[in-house]
This record gives C-alpha cells, structure tokens and sequence, in this order.
C-alpha cells in the first residue's frame, strides 16, 4: 500500500513542491539546440486530386559527455 497522502491545502500544497523540486532535480540529458520544420505539397501530376506531402524535421541535439568509466 502507499503512504496516505495529506489532506486540505497543506496536503496539496506539499506535494506541488515535491513535483517541483524533484523536476529541478531530474537531468535531461540530451539537449535539443535548434528544431526547424518544414511541411511541403504539390498535386500529384497524374491525378490532380492525390497531394504529395512531404515532412522535414532538423535538429541539432547535443549530448553530454559519458562519465569515463573506472578500470
């Protein structure tokens, strides 16, 4: 079973700052840097009534360093 949780304002209140503080604390890792996207269409030649859509996402994402490991 879990803990019960608190009751009223104080109960509630308690527990936004504990989704608060562990979100600071959480790493992300990976950080996105850029994003561009980019939608294109053009009627297919043979049947004007079928669109082609095409879908372009860049993304520049920097990943942080491995720790090195110990040997």
């Amino acid at each position: 079973m879990s803990k019960p949780r608190g009751k009223g304002l104080w109960g509630w209140l308690g527990r936004q700052v504990g989704y608060v503080s562990k979100a600071v604390k959480t790493d992300v890792g990976n950080k996105t840097v850029y994003r561009d996207s980019r939608v294109e269409e053009r009627p297919l030649p043979g049947d004007p009534n079928v669109k082609l859509r095409r879908t372009v996402i860049d993304e520049v994402v920097v990943e942080k360093p491995s720790p090195p490991s110990e040997k």
